[in-house]
């Protein structure tokens, strides 16, 4: 009887260790690494950038994005070159205090914060 019953135990604990949230993961996975900013677009003049000129590396499991500005023409809505602490969830991403939506689309991420009240719609590819 002990026996089934340590069986048991043993089958439960191994099931809800190997019980992750692969939804999660998936996102996470997906936005993590680098990602080469193209486009901006708001109740501004357009962004458009070529791959390499603006850099973004999300590094989720530390929480930070770093950014690497290769142009020195002052974009307006683009953080400056640094390191910066972010935070996630799902669906959102929080940069500098501001909240955005993110999605992804034909290989493509954006970050969105309200752009339909005019707030900006960044666009990224992966190089």
């Amino acid at each position: 009887m002990k026996k089934i019953l340590f069986l048991i135990f043993v089958i439960g604990f191994l099931s809800s260790c190997n019980n992750t949230d692969e939804s999660s993961n998936a996102i996470t996975n997906e936005l993590n690494g680098e990602w080469n900013l193209v486009a901006v677009s708001c109740f501004c003049d357009p962004i458009h950038l070529e791959a390499g000129d603006h850099i973004w590396t999300f590094n989720l499991s530390a929480n930070m994005l770093n950014i690497i500005n290769n142009v020195t023409e002052d974009l307006h809505t683009i953080p400056d070159t640094g390191v910066y602490e972010i935070s996630f969830s799902e669906n959102t991403v929080t940069l500098l205090d501001v909240e955005y939506d993110y999605y992804f689309e034909n290989d493509r991420l954006y970050l969105a914060n309200q752009p339909e009240a005019d707030g900006p719609l960044i666009e990224f590819i992966r190089e």
